[in-house]
């Protein structure tokens, strides 16, 4: 197996396996629908989790230059 991907149920689970592994968890984004998703990577294996409730933080802001 070159690269394993999956989803685990929930953020417990992504949490155990991180640190049974010695990784840490990253926030990768968000879906359409505003869940995050959380993954860590081990090797060649990452492990995914989609959090159930939608983020409530606002997005990042975006830096525009008055130049161009």
């Amino acid at each position: 197996t070159y690269c394993e991907i999956r989803q685990v149920a929930d953020m417990a689970e992504l949490r155990a396996w991180a640190a049974a592994t010695g990784v840490t968890v990253h926030r990768r984004g968000e879906t359409l629908e505003g869940h995050p998703i959380h993954s860590a990577t081990h090797g060649a294996t990452t492990l995914v989790c989609v959090a159930p409730t939608p983020t409530t933080t606002p997005p990042p802001v975006v830096w525009r230059s008055p130049f161009t």
